[in-house]
């Protein structure tokens, strides 16, 4: 079992601030770093989350120009779930993503995400990396 902790906090410039956290014990967790040419050349990758069977309970998403894994500015990449043959929505993301919700993570595909086809959408090579924290049934 994992320890994995989210901390946020939603703070509107004169109004309210709402703190959000969440603790999660995932059986297992995943991370994969991939890069993408700007868009037109090798511009997307199939990033495998698990196979059949379990569930994934939290899925972070980080996209940042080629100045290294983290080091450049957000980029937009279009990120699509799917399980097996059945492909979700197109999800457009601009430098991150994060659902730490396994009942969200489950609509966004019937019977929840089991890869994702990451697409960069800009000008410029993208670096992304993704982190999964797998519940197993």
């Amino acid at each position: 079992m994992v320890d994995v902790s989210v901390t946020a906090s939603v703070k509107v410039q004169g109004g309210p601030t709402m703190p959000l956290g969440a603790s999660l014990a995932p059986d297992s967790y995943t991370f994969a770093s991939s890069s993408l040419e700007a868009a037109g050349g090798a511009d997307e990758v199939e990033v495998p989350l698990l196979p059949d069977g379990g569930t994934v309970a939290l899925l972070a998403l980080r996209a940042t120009t080629s100045g290294g894994s983290g080091q450049g500015s957000a980029a937009t990449v279009t990120v699509t779930p799917s399980h097996g043959t059945t492909s979700g929505d197109p999800i457009v993301v601009d430098g991150t993503l994060l659902v730490a919700n396994p009942h969200v993570l489950a609509a966004l595909v019937a019977d929840g995400p089991r890869g994702l086809t990451v697409k960069n959408d800009g000008p410029d090579p993208v670096a992304v990396d993704v982190l999964v924290c797998l519940d197993t049934p």
